[in-house]
């Protein structure tokens, strides 16, 4: 009952803070889209009203600020190719074969297109995105210790079910995507009670995780452990700390969890029927991608007519990826490729400059976005996650840290003169550079 009063009283807060102070306002609306309070206390009834009322605060105090900056610096490869996805998604609504679906698709797509616009447009450094980022890993941190909670007291797990209207797959994924970032908070954080509390925060989402017993979770943690390795400096507390994670994954990994696991690396003759069907699926989207390659069926029309490739109705195509290319056409999946892989290009430079004191908290944002990336395009080539909000939410944070970031805090270097192994003669000034 605290818990649901507090859902109230921060509701209400937030509505009324959104009006001068828009980016307070997006902090409650994010929090309540990963919370998803109607699920956790399903007792008071329908609260899906109570994110409603926040974002319509939002968006009136975002056009009191005259919507905003749209001088998007760095960032505008990644801001066009989203405008772009979503433009050609209501151009394929618009050419769909059941068009009233396809726009009934589009009022959820509002959820994830708004809130970035606002944030990408008001967000102008770290004052204004870090509260956000640790807003996303502590909610997402309580909803793993809710699943937690249920599974080690009551002796159910809820987490194998799925959560918030997702199932197990789809909440996998969406736990997988704020793993990275509350990682980097964890070894980053310059105060003792700030790193326990993202350690905190990052063994719940973890253990949540092998709970959804999802194999494409899982793959994305391997992928997520392997560029963190890759990216993060060789230094004792940064290896420390992925060692002690990865400790941790083995040590909540029992024997059921490792033999549905380990199926997922079976050979072709050893596959259950689960992975075969994945398989199956992806082959009758690539040949709906050959009949309809600009436009596609349209959104969510492929559930539609999944029967006439000998599939039940409403039956998903367990990827992301192949069922946005059987929907919006090939376009408008390479739009939502290149939304995703532009962050990750242009935020890759910055996660592995040499730190200085200007740009340490843009390589820990950096580092953390591009986790977040690799986590959901590896885990959800195996899961359709229509609408999951965590993903565009992370990837904005990246994208409004690009407006801003200057070509010193991307290499690293000197604050006037670009270092020698950039292939520039010595001594060039940064201003300079094409």
């Amino acid at each position: 009952m605290k818990g649901l009063i507090l859902t109230y009283i921060v509701t209400f807060a937030g509505s009324l803070a959104a009006i001068p102070y828009p980016l307070i306002g997006l902090q409650v609306y994010v929090g309540l889209a990963i919370l998803r309070p109607q699920f956790i206390f399903g007792f008071a009834g329908d609260l899906s009203n109570l994110s409603f009322v926040v974002g319509v605060a939002v968006l009136i105090g975002w056009a009191l600020k005259g919507f905003g900056s749209w001088r998007f610096g760095r960032a505008w490869p990644v801001v066009v190719s989203f405008l772009l996805f979503v433009l050609w998604f209501l151009v394929s609504a618009s050419q769909a074969l059941d068009p009233a679906v396809a726009f009934d698709s589009a009022k959820e797509l509002s959820k994830l297109v708004l809130p970035f616009v606002v944030g990408v447009t008001l967000m102008e450094g770290e004052k204004d995105w870090r509260p956000l980022l640790w807003t996303i890993v502590l909610a997402q941190g309580y909803v793993g210790f809710e699943q937690n909670l249920n599974y080690l007291v009551k002796g159910y797990n809820t987490a194998g079910d799925g959560f918030g209207g997702m199932d197990n797959n789809c909440f996998g994924v969406s736990l997988v995507t704020v793993l990275g970032p509350a990682v980097t908070l964890m070894v980053s954080s310059k105060t003792w009670s700030a790193r326990a509390l993202a350690a905190i925060a990052t063994a719940l989402m973890l253990h949540t995780t092998l709970l959804t017993y999802s194999r494409g979770a899982m793959l994305g943690l391997i992928a997520v452990a392997l560029t963190a390795f890759v990216m993060m400096p060789k230094r004792p507390k940064y290896i420390g700390a992925l060692v002690l994670t990865s400790l941790i994954s083995l040590r909540f990994i029992g024997p059921q969890l490792a033999e549905r696991y380990s199926s997922t690396f079976v050979s072709a003759g050893e596959r259950d029927s689960s992975s075969e069907s994945r398989l199956d699926l992806w082959k009758s989207c690539l040949q709906v991608i050959g009949e309809y390659p600009v436009f596609g069926v349209g959104p969510a029309n492929w559930r539609i007519i999944a029967a006439r490739y000998g599939w039940p109705e409403g039956k998903s195509a367990h990827s992301v990826w192949m069922e946005t290319g059987a929907e919006e056409g090939i376009p408008g999946a390479l739009f939502l490729i290149l939304f995703f892989g532009t962050a990750m290009v242009r935020l890759w430079p910055i996660a592995r400059a040499r730190p200085t004191e200007t740009n340490q908290n843009e390589i820990i944002l950096a580092s953390g976005v591009i986790l977040a990336i690799v986590g959901f395009v590896v885990s959800g080539q195996f899961v359709s996650v229509p609408g999951l909000e965590v993903p565009y939410y992370v990837t904005m944070l990246g994208a409004a840290m690009l407006k801003t970031t200057t070509r010193e805090a991307v290499i690293g270097a000197a604050p006037d003169v670009v270092p020698r192994q950039f292939g520039y003669p010595p001594g060039t000034p940064l201003r300079q550079l094409p």
